[in-house]
């Protein structure tokens, strides 16, 4: 041992550390040989002369790549030991287990020329001191970075050329089962498969992913889920829906019978501060690198699923696209852009609790370059002339839109029920199960007994409650419509202003009906004075003009009635503002612009006026 004239009694008077290092998780579960060839290390430390207390291991960098020493804290800690002279020798199986990166293998090296520290593997010790050992190692240095670029590059190219033919296997969403000769089939759970079909066709009527998860929750309908990990990998399990599963779904392009590979691109330049990997970002689908069509059975077709990624991106209200339609007061919210500039208008005091009248402003300069707001007008002139425009270009058409509602209505009422139905049917398969393994099981053997028959209780009372469920469901739902009403209803349909017009029809049903019809709105509020410039853009490439009046603003607004002033001020000592605006109302008052009152308007006069601190 002493024989070695590289090893003084200087190294052997400080530790000895064995670096040991698996570069993925996947190694460290299954190749095992690698790791107990460099525990084996310390054994050799020991012949080398080194005492068993002067011996010390480092291995927290396992399953942790050596393409760099960012997020390896082994190898720090390993280098600050190095250069605080306190470590005679590093024991490594090889250069790669150490590092992959030349930067991090000439750092160590040099580090260890300053403090006189010596490497080792299995079969040498080597003095970076010596010239010739340290051309040896800046060898196996080059030689071990050169190693991890040809095998990404091996791996990288067999798993595009597999991919490329279609036979690199994916994981499966579910709805989808994988055969034992590699093919793909739909899940053999045909309420899976009803389910999943459910779901798609719930985005196609409502065109929003939200309002499927509305639908699920309200009709209490659950999902299917695929295990991922730990002992029940694989399984099948039905939970509650979420949002972020029906965007997943929705986004699958698995689901149009299509094996797609390459949805992302990996950005090297930035990566994650906590674990290193690269910034994923997504392409867009015509830039899919692998796309193979029909490589799977389809729930939709792949027209379909182009249209619904559309319906998606629209739905965001960002950049240009309108947004989806929402339940406030703004009749052009998401499709109203400034005649001035060019530059989307955002809706203010936007807020149908409050009941307050929306505006439309155009404040992308005041916003991003500090300018003044381009224009503001109210919606309260705007919505009512845009909707005119829209009525008379469509009742000419005598459109049926409540008997296709009516008929709408009664396939969805149809299509659940199908769904509680197989949700029964299910029911009642767990409880046919749990009584054939409690009659199967001896009835000495209490203590299997006991638990088969509670598993067997538990799944009756889930069949009763389903029944129960389901017999809510049928009681909240509307009765069919009767051969009358259904008269009443065509009837009706030649009207759409009626429909229009309905209290059941909602802001979001009015809004849906306008974008059918209009793609934009553009309004020009400063190019005539005292006047708005609409100018109407349709789907079918036709542009409508119209010039609205403007109200009058500052000193040219009408004025609130004296009367009305001196109204509220005798009431403000004993009533809240709601009140007085109630009381008002009442009366028969109406305020400067011809409406009834509200708290909002009546705090405004008190404010305004400075009549003290009244009561709200």
């Amino acid at each position: 041992m002493q024989a070695n004239s590289k090893i003084s009694r200087t190294h052997l008077g400080r530790d000895a550390i064995v670096y040991i290092r698996q570069s993925s998780p996947q190694q460290v579960r299954k190749n095992h040989e690698s790791r107990q060839r460099q525990y084996a290390l310390v054994e050799r430390a020991k012949a080398l002369g080194w005492p068993q207390r002067a011996v010390k291991t480092v291995d927290e960098d396992q399953g942790r790549t050596g393409a760099s020493s960012a997020h390896r804290e082994g190898f720090k800690k390993l280098i600050a030991e190095i250069g605080a002279g306190q470590v005679g020798m590093v024991l490594a199986l090889e250069a790669s287990r150490l590092t992959r990166s030349n930067a991090d293998w000439h750092r160590l090296v040099e580090i260890c020329v300053v403090t006189g520290t010596l490497l080792g593997d299995e079969g040498a010790v080597y003095d970076p001191r010596d010239p010739n050992d340290r051309l040896l190692l800046g060898v196996k240095g080059t030689i071990s970075e050169a190693e991890l670029f040809t095998l990404k590059q091996r791996l990288h190219e067999g798993r595009w050329n597999k991919a490329r033919r279609g036979e690199l296997a994916r994981s499966l969403p579910v709805g989808y089962r994988r055969q034992e000769d590699a093919t793909v089939v739909k899940d053999p759970d045909l309420q899976v498969q009803a389910r999943v079909q459910y779901v798609f066709e719930l985005f196609d009527r409502c065109r929003v992913a939200r309002q499927v998860l509305v639908q699920l929750l309200e009709q209490k309908l659950k999902l299917p889920a695929i295990v991922w990990g730990g002992p029940s990998h694989g399984e099948l399990i039905w939970k509650d829906p979420d949002l972020s599963a029906i965007i997943r779904l929705l986004h699958n392009p698995t689901y149009a019978g299509t094996y797609v590979y390459g949805q992302a691109e990996y950005d090297s330049f930035h990566r994650s501060p906590t674990n290193g990997k690269a910034a994923v970002h997504p392409r867009p689908v015509e830039d899919w690198p692998v796309c193979i069509h029909d490589a799977y059975p389809a729930y939709l077709s792949w027209e379909k699923f182009l249209e619904n990624q559309l319906t998606l991106r629209n739905n965001w209200f960002r950049g240009d696209r309108p947004g989806a339609p929402r339940k406030g007061r703004a009749l052009l919210q998401g499709i109203v852009l400034c005649g001035h500039c060019g530059e989307r208008m955002s809706v203010n005091s936007y807020s149908a609790k409050e009941q307050r009248v929306p505006s439309y402003t155009c404040a992308r300069a005041y916003q991003q370059r500090g300018a003044a707001v381009c224009q503001s007008m109210t919606s309260r002139v705007v919505d009512p002339a845009v909707e005119q425009l829209f009525l008379d270009a469509v009742s000419p058409a005598q459109v049926e839109i409540a008997v296709q509602a009516v008929g709408e209505l009664q396939a969805r009422r149809q299509e659940s029920l199908r769904q509680w139905d197989a949700e029964l049917q299910q029911a009642e398969y767990h409880v046919q199960l749990a009584r054939r393994r409690y009659e199967a099981a001896d009835p000495d053997n209490r203590l299997v007994a006991g638990e088969l028959e509670s598993r067997w209780e538990q799944a009756l009372r889930n069949l009763e409650q389903r029944r129960r469920e389901r017999q809510e469901f049928i009681h909240q739902q509307d009765a069919p419509l009767s051969a009358r009403d259904e008269r009443l209803v065509q009837d009706l349909s030649g009207d759409l202003a009626a429909v229009w017009h309905a209290e059941s029809t909602t802001m979001e049903d009015r809004k849906k009906l306008l974008r059918f019809l209009i793609r934009r709105v553009h309004l020009d509020g400063v190019g005539q004075e005292g006047a708005i410039r609409l100018e109407v853009e349709w789907h079918t490439g036709a542009h409508s003009s119209l010039i609205i009046d403007r109200p009058p603003v500052g000193v040219w607004a009408p004025r609130t009635p004296p009367a009305v002033e001196q109204r509220i001020q005798e009431l403000l000592p004993q009533h809240d503002q709601a009140t007085i605006a109630e009381m008002l109302n009442q009366e028969g008052f109406l305020s400067a612009k011809g409406l009834p009152f509200t708290r909002f308007t009546v705090g405004y006069l008190v404010r305004t006026r400075n009549w003290g601190n009244k009561p709200r």
